[in-house]
């Protein structure tokens, strides 16, 4: 793979620390075979210091008018940048216009690019990504009854999803993600599929297996007995002896 170079002066994002401005020539160093650059850090607690990376650490940091950027989480589009302060070069800010037409500028770090999947749409069966005063929820299935939700939390942004979940409830959502049709003989719990057909080992080596039945929350309820009684909650058990992994011999 060819190694990706950059020009002095030039504003380029590291992985971790974000935007930074190359400050020397690429020069190679005694233990690895990959050039290395001096940059200066713009944010946080070394900001203004130098610091020499390596170079696979480093991206573009610019963006194309007229992409579809996210910005604290809500999709904007890129109308013109970037540009450069000359009291914080390492710092590009862009103009970007918001859903409802409005602009705003933005600082090239809290951009990132958004997917360019097909929009979500009543009956997708979803993935909870985010849910404000709903985090328990996360990870869990569920279908899309509604996408033009107006329900704005504070500290939360737009929840425009309702999603009715697979195990019973409707919650406002800000962030889902498409999947595809799952059997019934699933569940979802933190963000992990169960198979509820199989049987699951603990961290001390015991088995567990679902035994058909829910709680009074439509939670799976799980056993150690040969005649599955007994049960527990899936949650319970995956907090207190947990991780459970599937049994496939």
């Amino acid at each position: 793979m060819t190694e990706q170079t950059f020009k002095v002066g030039e504003i380029v994002t590291h992985e971790e620390m974000g935007p930074v401005v190359i400050r020397s020539e690429p020069f190679a160093w005694i233990y690895g075979r990959e050039s290395r650059y001096v940059v200066e850090v713009s944010e946080g607690s070394r900001a203004g210091k130098h610091v020499a990376v390596i170079s696979s650490r480093l991206s573009a940091a610019t963006f194309e008018r007229g992409a579809t950027v996210l910005v604290d989480g809500e999709r904007c589009t890129v109308k013109a940048g970037p540009f450069v302060d000359k009291f914080a070069p390492a710092r590009p800010w862009y103009v970007v216009e918001n859903a409802d037409g409005s602009h705003e500028t933005s600082a090239a770090s809290f951009l990132t690019l958004a997917s360019v999947d097909e929009p979500i749409t009543v009956g997708d069966r979803v993935r909870v990504l985010e849910a404000k005063h709903a985090e328990e929820e996360h990870g869990k299935l569920g279908r899309v009854i509604r996408t033009d939700g107006t329900w704005t939390p504070i500290g939360g942004g737009l929840h425009p999803y309702r999603v009715e979940l697979d195990d019973g409830g409707t919650i406002e959502v800000r962030r889902v993600e498409r999947v595809a049709d799952e059997p019934a003989s699933t569940f979802t719990h933190d963000g992990v599929t169960y198979d509820l057909t199989a049987s699951y080992r603990d961290r001390d080596n015991d088995m567990w297996s679902f035994t058909g039945s829910t709680n009074v929350h439509g939670r799976p309820l799980v056993s150690m007995f040969a005649d599955r009684s007994g049960g527990r909650s899936l949650g319970s058990v995956v907090e207190a002896y947990g991780p459970l992994t599937k049994v496939t011999d």
